[in-house]
């Protein structure tokens, strides 16, 4: 039975309502939100490129300034109006801001080039000499001097004649912090995390002072830095976002022209977004808000409506599972009043074909009253014959006790007992034909499975049966009342399964010889035993373990028939 849903009518009035403003509110604001994340991401990309470009710049501009400036020497020394010794020039570098030390040697003096000293510049007439321009070779990464008690780095220049011929190498120290004295008082720098790296990803100079004790970019594997490495392979400039949800970090760099030197700026997303993220959550406050006026609106105009359809609906459930409550007060003279009173009608009406059918037809299974439901046909006179497997239990020496007990307590004790096997016999899909006294007849139909499965189904059914003596026992214990034992006969085979009785009165039962057989097989039975046909042994045998048999002369049958009885350690592995 599909379960009516008591928020249709809100669900109608939401949609034409609120739904409406809901939407609008929710992709405007998610439009709204990713254009200005967008926006201010984009800003701070071209904006950290520039802030990277502008220190790029200070620090080429002072690294070269040796550079250039001994090419404007070399042009002066040249000029014939104007002539500038070597050794001046020298002396003009090294006058320099940041120039610590400068080393010369002469590649064309092939009496004295292995030793690079600054003397050289002084002795051998090398005052003289003149040079028409400098080549850059190479820089040094920063080291640490402790004479200077300061990082230094080393440029390294071949010093050309006119015709291009290497005349000396020339060495010029340099201050490190000197070259980043610009970039140290932008304030992105203090305040941001910013690095400089070399072509191999070795930090030269950065900012965080987590990251005194690593010495390359990635060398942890971090696949954020990582990504930033492969960028910068490609590119000469760019920015890189974290994929990692955890980290949602975001970088610029840029590469030195001049010099093998990246310098790369770091940034937390949260913080470039602070203020959309502070919008988005104002505006989710205030849709929440004013949702929340709108369904607060709909449920003061149709709120009494829907409780007592929500009322109905919840009972209507609980009706269905066989559980009918009380009566649901409406005095109401609308629609919803006239539905609450046929409702009630149709409970009253439900009651008393349920008393009907609770008094005289408990035995009929829950389950298969469900398949009668599903199987109209199932419910007329008449039957098919039909291999099935049929099952009697019966309580040893029950006549005799009941002799010495009140009818109130016999009735008592039979009820618990009835009680503890049916909810076994259920759960296994037996179908219990009637009671005789303090006997259960119940036959298992194959409706969906074979027969094999069928008899382990009742053989299992019977075993845990047995063991629900021990628990019924101890409730007779605790209550001063009489243990019980009972004995189990299994049969299968062919009878006529139908509806028996007229059309006033039927139950669906079973009709044939194998039941009378059963009858006898379960009085061979012993307390606590079960006993199976020789038929039954057939279809399990490679299953059951068998405690005894023997052939035995039954009321009825001509012959003498082998009956088997199991032993309490048989395990099927069945679970119903």
């Amino acid at each position: 039975m599909k379960s009516f849903n008591f928020k249709t009518l809100q669900g109608r009035l939401i949609s034409l309502l609120l739904l409406p403003v809901f939407l609008t509110l929710f992709l405007g604001g998610i439009a709204g939100f990713l254009f200005a994340r967008n926006f201010l991401l984009g800003q701070w990309n071209e904006s950290a490129v520039l802030k990277l470009q502008r220190a790029a710049h200070y620090i080429e501009m002072r690294l070269l300034k040796p550079i250039e400036f001994a090419e404007i020497l070399s042009k002066i020394s040249n000029n014939k109006k104007n002539k500038t010794s070597f050794d001046s020039i020298i002396k003009q570098l090294e006058a320099l801001d940041g120039v610590i030390e400068i080393n010369f040697m002469n590649t064309l003096d092939k009496k004295d080039h292995s030793t690079p000293s600054t003397h050289l510049i002084r002795m051998k007439n090398h005052g003289m000499m003149q040079f028409h321009h400098s080549k850059l070779l190479k820089i040094s990464e920063p080291v640490f001097d402790a004479d200077q008690g300061h990082k230094t780095v080393t440029l390294f220049l071949n010093i050309l004649t006119s015709s291009g011929r290497v005349m000396g190498k020339l060495e010029i120290l340099m201050s490190f912090n000197y070259l980043l004295k610009d970039i140290i008082k932008l304030g992105w720098w203090q305040s941001d995390m910013a690095c400089i790296v070399d072509q191999s990803g070795k930090y030269m100079a950065h900012t965080n002072m987590s990251m005194q004790d690593r010495h390359y970019l990635g060398g942890e594997n971090d696949p954020f830095e990582m990504a930033i490495i492969g960028e910068m392979k490609i590119n000469s400039s760019g920015t890189v976002t974290s994929n990692d949800r955890s980290s949602k970090m975001i970088a610029g760099f840029y590469k030195l022209e001049q010099v093998p030197w990246t310098i790369i700026l770091f940034a937390k997303r949260n913080k470039i977004l602070k203020q959309i993220n502070n919008y988005r959550n104002g505006f989710i406050f205030g849709s929440f808000v004013l949702v929340l006026i709108i369904i607060m609106l709909i449920r003061n105009h149709v709120g009494k409506i829907a409780d007592k359809i929500k009322i109905l609906s919840k009972n209507a459930q609980k009706v269905a599972k066989g559980n009918y409550g009380s009566t649901i007060k409406g005095d109401s003279k609308d629609e919803i009043g006239q539905l609450i009173y046929s409702y009630n009608t149709m409970v009253k009406g439900l009651k008393e074909r349920d008393f009907i059918r609770d008094s005289f037809g408990r035995y009929v299974d829950p389950e298969f009253a469900k398949f009668l439901l599903k199987h109209p046909d199932a419910g007329e006179l008449g039957g098919k014959r039909r291999e099935v497997a049929i099952m009697m239990s019966d309580i040893r020496g029950f006549t005799a006790l009941s002799e010495t007990l009140s009818p109130e307590i016999i009735i008592h004790v039979l009820n618990q007992y009835f009680s503890h096997m049916i909810n076994i016999i259920q759960r296994y899909n037996g179908i219990i034909v009637d009671f005789y006294g303090d006997a259960i007849l119940v036959f298992f139909e194959p409706f969906s499975e074979s027969m094999e499965d069928t008899i382990r189904h009742c053989i299992q059914c019977a075993h845990d049966m047995q063991d629900q003596m021990l628990v019924f026992n101890k409730e007779m214990k605790t209550k001063m009342l009489p243990e019980l034992d009972m004995g189990i006969g299994i049969n299968s085979g062919q009878v006529i399964v139908g509806n028996i009785g007229s059309e006033k009165r039927a139950k669906y039962g079973i009709v044939g010889s194998a039941v009378n057989i059963t009858s006898r097989i379960q009085a061979k039975a012993d307390r606590q035993e079960i006993v199976v046909s020789d038929a039954v042994y057939k279809y399990m045998k490679d299953e059951i373990i068998i405690k005894k048999s023997m052939s035995v002369k039954l009321k009825g049958v001509d012959s003498e028939m082998k009956i088997h009885v199991l032993s309490r350690e048989s395990n099927y592995f069945f679970s119903p």
